[in-house]
C-alpha cells in the first residue's frame, strides 16, 4: 500500500526546484526566475524562456519546450541541471529553436522519444 503525498504536483515541483537550484548554485532573483552561472556564461531562467547575459549587456533569448501539464517549478529545474550539465545546449538551442535536445546535446530524431527509452 502506497503512502498518500501531502502536496500537490505544484508543491512537490517547488520543493524539487528548491533542491536543484541549491545543487546547481542557481539563485532566485524574482518570481520563479533563477540566475545560474556556469562557466564564464551567465543565465537568467524562467518557466517560458532562458535568457543568456553578456557582460557587453548584450542578451539572447530563447523558449523552453515543455508539456503543457508540466508544473513551472519543474520546468525550470529541468532547465537548470541541463544547462548546468552542458551549458552548450544554449548554442543548439538558439540554432534550432523548434526541436528538442537531450542533456547530452544530441536532438531527438522525432516526437514520441520524448516518451520513449533510448537504448
Amino acid at each position: 500500500m502506497r503512502k498518500p503525498t501531502k502536496c500537490t504536483p505544484a508543491q512537490c515541483a517547488t520543493k524539487y526546484l528548491k533542491r536543484i537550484a541549491a545543487l546547481t548554485g542557481a539563485k532566485q532573483v524574482c518570481g520563479e526566475s533563477y540566475r545560474l552561472t556556469t562557466g564564464r556564461m551567465h543565465f537568467l531562467v524562467d518557466s517560458k524562456f532562458v535568457r543568456v547575459m553578456s557582460p557587453r549587456s548584450e542578451s539572447t533569448c530563447f523558449s523552453v519546450a515543455a508539456d503543457p501539464d508540466m508544473p513551472s517549478a519543474e520546468v525550470v529545474a529541468s532547465a537548470l541541471l541541463q544547462l548546468k550539465n552542458n551549458a552548450r545546449l544554449f548554442e543548439k538551442w538558439r540554432e534550432w529553436p523548434a526541436h528538442t535536445f537531450k542533456a547530452n546535446g544530441k536532438m531527438f530524431r522525432d516526437i514520441y522519444q520524448l516518451t520513449r527509452d533510448e537504448t
